[in-house]
């Protein structure tokens, strides 16, 4: 039996291009977008304020990381989060499978007031850890939540590898040092039809280390995280190799990483995505990840306007992840925001109005996430 609704909007991004669409009725049945229609319906809910968009996905977080807030702030990235002597992973093994749950539970808790329906968690505590992300992973309805395991050094063997590709979406290389070449095409090949991912070039001195062309020659990933000292010449191999670039500017700045190239990576056509990297420092609040590389692109690239591109890379441009945009046979997990009040139906750019103030009215779902108890 179909189970069917119609709600009105002032303003609709449609498609894959966000294209705006004014006075738009939406048919919900079953949890699917069936028809998107122009004008009012009379039979409907209305948002007559209100703009519908894709809800967002935060494409790399290290959730685990949320046990501890703030902690070590006078530490270096690598006395914090280096595998695996660091003061992340002396924490980690202190705690226990619930309070891990909980705390992981809570950070997708508030990504959900945030509009967040999509989140990448890039997984420690090798085998245990995916476990411990599959429990959370059953609990979610209307999230989609996308496991990138590991397997610690002293449990890499091929009967682990085929066990955590099991249970997870993809694998999540940690840096150049961590796995050996034989190791990355091992992991390459059971991971063959799944993400494999790496934080590759972070910091200047893995891209001395020309970990890129190591990655690409061993792993065979179809996503990159930070890249923050990418050249253009490394940026154009992404672009040939249809690889996704996720972002995370906000992290990269906290830790005195550097500060990614934004402008440059969108104006040579890099498929970027956005992510709020480790949980324990930086918020799952996506629209500051926005207006931070929005901002920056301003200053690499002044008077510039990268707002869409921006935008689409919070939304709709992690297809790895499955497709999340605002059209008829897609999911309706779309979020609607206030647009009278905070200014957005006022704007004379709409796009750059809704990543600065998009956050600071409501955001309703159509169709609402929760946790199950």
């Amino acid at each position: 039996m179909e189970n069917c609704k119609v709600i009105n909007v002032r303003k609709a991004l449609i498609g894959e291009d966000l294209e705006v669409k004014d006075n738009v009725n939406i048919e919900i049945c079953n949890g699917y977008i069936t028809h998107i229609g122009n004008g009012f319906s009379s039979n409907a809910k209305s948002f007559t304020n209100e703009i519908a968009i894709p809800s967002l996905i935060n494409s790399h977080v290290h959730m685990l990381d949320y046990a501890f807030p703030e902690i070590g702030i006078d530490k270096t990235i690598k006395e914090l989060v280096g595998d695996p002597n660091s003061l992340k992973y002396e924490l980690l093994s202190k705690q226990n499978e619930k309070d891990l749950i909980n705390f992981s539970l809570n950070f997708i808790s508030n990504s959900i007031n945030f509009g967040v329906t999509t989140i990448a968690d890039f997984r420690e505590l090798g085998i245990l850890g995916s476990k411990i992300a599959l429990n959370i992973k059953r609990k979610l309805k209307g999230i989609n939540y996308i496991i990138l395991g590991r397997l610690e050094k002293n449990e890499f063997n091929d009967k682990n590898l085929v066990r955590l590709a099991e249970i997870d979406d993809g694998f999540g290389a940690s840096s150049i040092s961590t796995y050996s070449p034989q190791e990355l095409m091992k992991i390459s090949e059971i991971f063959k039809n799944k993400i494999r991912a790496a934080h590759i070039s972070e910091t200047l001195k893995q891209n001395l280390k020309n970990d890129l062309e190591f990655f690409m020659k061993y792993l065979r990933p179809n996503l990159i995280i930070h890249g923050t000292w990418f050249s253009d010449y490394e940026l154009l191999i992404l672009k040939e190799k249809n690889v996704s670039l996720v972002l995370c500017p906000r992290s990269n700045l906290w830790f005195s990483t550097g500060i990614p190239r934004i402008a440059s990576a969108i104006k040579l056509g890099v498929n970027i995505l956005l992510g709020t990297d480790n949980a324990a420092w930086i918020s799952p609040n996506l629209w500051k990840e926005m207006e931070t590389a929005l901002l920056i692109s301003r200053l690499q690239d002044p008077l510039s306007n990268y707002s869409k591109e921006i935008l689409k890379a919070a939304t709709v441009n992690a297809r790895l992840f499955g497709t999340n945009k605002i059209d008829e046979g897609e999911k309706s997990n779309f979020i609607i925001i206030e647009g009278e009040k905070t200014g957005i139906l006022r704007a004379y750019d709409i796009y750059s109005a809704i990543i600065k103030r998009g956050s600071e009215g409501n955001i309703t779902y159509v169709e609402q996430p929760r946790i199950l108890t």
